[in-house]
């Protein structure tokens, strides 16, 4: 009895600006020199990365007109309080949102939902979205609720470890699955390297699924669930982390991430195949956390193009949206509908943690 992905959703804010029209902004609000300007500039350029979503609507008005950012910026910085109410306020309509549509793209009734899992790492609020859910949706009052909170990239991954489970349980298990991340509220006035290529990233979006066993006759099976696999790098604690400051979160990505991925990749890619298939006939989808990370993966496995192709789609069109971002990839494969029967997800996250899942597109 394997789980099955019976339906998949993604939203984003209506807020949407392409790279460059971010660069120019980042330089005007950060006052940067010439020298900067230029690396910030380069930084875009080459992030693989098109357009970003963001919840804030004022990015795009002119200084004396901003209105979360202020217009001091940097001087003066949004508080970590100011910033999270946002999240209070946007992450339920984001999650509703990508929740009906997954729903009613599924065909069932939200009175059949008998779980919900919510997964962010971009804010703080209790009653967890999860609980909100229930209201906005009309799920069943017994509804059984989970929260899986700042777990980073690979949260998507934790989601669908944790449906899977409730779907074994019992066969008429139904998992709504919501991922919403809210990255753009975290952006940072730090002019280091590292922190102008992680604002150069992260971006906002809300990706939803459904988890069940035993088709019913309304339902169809996207993916079902052969296995999942998870490894923890040994002394990489500095290598990716996720702080809480008084002026938002602080995202540490060290530039050693791709290689350490590049050198551990087969580690957990063996157990995960065990001899069901071959790397060359499935197609990976990865978590774009970057072009680097791609490009890391697609030299150590000997990928080709094709089998990147959703999660290089998924990065140009909307960055890198932290958890939400693996289910956009999953939803962009489905819909380019190749022949490849078998499918490999790959995550990372704070640890440093490599996460992987094998997927047999349909049955």
């Amino acid at each position: 009895m394997r789980p099955k992905i019976l339906s998949l959703a993604t939203v984003n804010p209506p807020n949407v600006w392409s790279q460059e029209e971010i660069a120019d902004k980042m330089i005007d609000m950060l006052h940067l020199d010439t020298e900067k300007a230029s690396l910030l500039r380069k930084i875009y350029q080459n992030s693989a990365i098109g357009f970003r979503h963001s919840v804030i609507p004022d990015f795009k008005q002119e200084r004396d007109k901003w209105h979360f950012w202020g217009k001091d910026y940097p001087n003066s910085l949004p508080s970590t309080s100011k910033r999270n109410e946002v999240y209070k306020r946007e992450t339920p309509r984001l999650a509703h949102s990508a929740a009906l549509k997954a729903i009613n793209a599924w065909g069932g009734s939200p009175s059949e939902i008998t779980h919900v899992i919510f997964v962010s790492c971009t804010g703080v609020m209790a009653p967890g979205v999860e609980f909100t859910l229930i209201n906005l949706l009309g799920l069943n009052r017994f509804v059984h609720r989970l929260g899986i909170n700042l777990m980073g990239c690979f949260g998507a991954f934790k989601g669908l470890q944790v449906a899977n489970a409730f779907a074994k349980e019992n066969p008429q298990h139904r998992i709504l699955l919501v991922c919403t991340e809210l990255c753009s509220l975290h952006l940072q006035a730090d002019q280091s390297h590292d922190n102008l290529l992680a604002n150069a990233l992260f971006a906002d979006g809300s990706a939803a699924a459904i988890v069940g066993c035993e088709l019913r006759p309304n339902e169809t099976s996207l993916y079902s669930i052969e296995r999942q696999s998870s490894l923890a790098l040994e002394n990489t604690l500095d290598k990716m982390t996720w702080d809480i400051g008084d002026h938002g979160f602080f995202m540490q990505l060290s530039s050693f991430v791709p290689p350490l991925i590049k050198r551990h990749i087969q580690t957990l890619v063996g157990p995960l195949l065990k001899d069901k298939v071959e790397i060359s006939e499935c197609d990976w989808p990865i978590h774009p956390g970057g072009k680097s990370i791609i490009q890391a993966l697609e030299r150590a496995l000997d990928l080709n193009e094709t089998q990147t192709k959703a999660s290089w789609e998924t990065l140009w069109n909307y960055g890198n949206m932290s958890s939400s971002t693996f289910l956009f990839v999953l939803d962009r494969l489905h819909q380019q509908k190749n022949e490849r029967e078998w499918a490999v997800g790959i995550g990372f996250g704070p640890g440093l943690s490599m996460e992987g899942i094998l997927l047999q597109k349909g049955n």
